[in-house]
């Protein structure tokens, strides 16, 4: 990791986990108790924060302050969880760990994780409106809310899952993999776009960091196949291999260590370069610059290993 982007992450990570614990979905009836400590373990300690901080980094881009887009990279960090919580479901992935405990289902039951996932999914909607209001962006309000039920909806996060799940053996194709790829892809769309919509961005602005979003949702889910494959499940912190254990294809299968880490690469220049174009030499672009790299350095050490 960069010099300057550790510090950032250390300069706004306290002010993150606030407002999370602030914005925390938890219920007031008497007997939701578990509910509560299920919410809690599910988004505490949390992995890396990526998410919000490309969200906030995003707004920082058309000019707005990363303050002022905290309660949006809540709602992404709050969609996200929702989305690991769905995936390591003995219907879906069947997980028995993540980020190293054990998965929320194997520690509160089924029945608890689903709604811990469902009400995550829905408070993020209400924090998207609420921001836009609050930075007097009343229509985007509208906008962010249809985008996120596009993106979480049938083409999008919830479409990809039910690529992934029919997705057997491989031979399946590339063109097929991004398809499954939505679950990814779309989510990283409205990650990086949401903060500068809620903030006052333009629509041109909104495009650009969007289309980087889809850049760099696919490219860390080619990174993710590298891993899937290639690392141990002590360092992933979640079981290693998923795929080949439900006999799912994905870009390893499909293009071999080699080929699926110079497609990302290749994704992750077009995604810089259109950045570069919009934005110019600005410091957020740089800081977005450095977390790209240092997901796709993580993957090639591993495919250089193994070439």
């Amino acid at each position: 990791m960069s010099e300057r982007l550790r510090l950032y992450i250390a300069r706004h990570r306290q002010p993150l986990e606030l407002a999370l614990e602030t914005h925390l979905p938890l219920s007031a009836q008497s007997h939701a108790g578990r509910l509560n400590d299920a919410l809690r373990y599910a988004v505490f300690p949390g992995g890396k924060r990526w998410r919000p901080m490309l969200t906030m980094l995003g707004a920082e881009l058309v000019g707005a302050r990363a303050k002022d887009a905290i309660p949006v990279a809540c709602a992404m960090e709050f969609l996200h969880t929702s989305s690991l919580i769905f995936d390591d479901l003995p219907a879906m992935d069947d997980a028995d760990t993540r980020r190293g405990h054990l998965t929320l289902h194997r520690a509160f039951g089924e029945s608890i994780a689903l709604l811990a996932g469902l009400t995550l999914l829905n408070c993020s909607y209400g924090l998207l409106a609420e921001t836009a209001r609050a930075q007097g962006n009343c229509e985007s309000a509208a906008w962010l809310v249809s985008e996120a039920t596009r993106c979480i909806g049938s083409d999008g996060m919830i479409g990809g899952q039910a690529v992934d799940l029919a997705l057997q053996g491989a031979g399946q194709g590339p063109d097929v993999l991004v398809s499954r790829n939505l679950k990814t892809t779309a989510l990283m769309r409205l990650t990086m776009c949401a903060g500068a919509v809620a903030c006052g961005g333009d629509e041109d602005d909104a495009a650009v960091l969007a289309e980087f979003g889809e850049a760099l949702g696919m490219a860390y889910q080619i990174c993710d196949d590298l891993l899937d494959e290639l690392a141990a499940s002590d360092v992933l912190g979640k079981p290693a291999k998923q795929d080949a254990r439900h006999a799912r294809s994905n870009y390893v299968a499909e293009l071999g260590v080699e080929g699926a880490h110079r497609l990302a690469a290749s994704l992750i220049e077009e995604g810089q370069a259109a950045l570069r174009d919009r934005f110019g030499a600005q410091p957020q672009v740089e800081l977005l610059s450095d977390a790209v790299q240092m997901i796709l350095q993580g993957s090639g050490h591993l495919a250089l290993a193994a070439a």
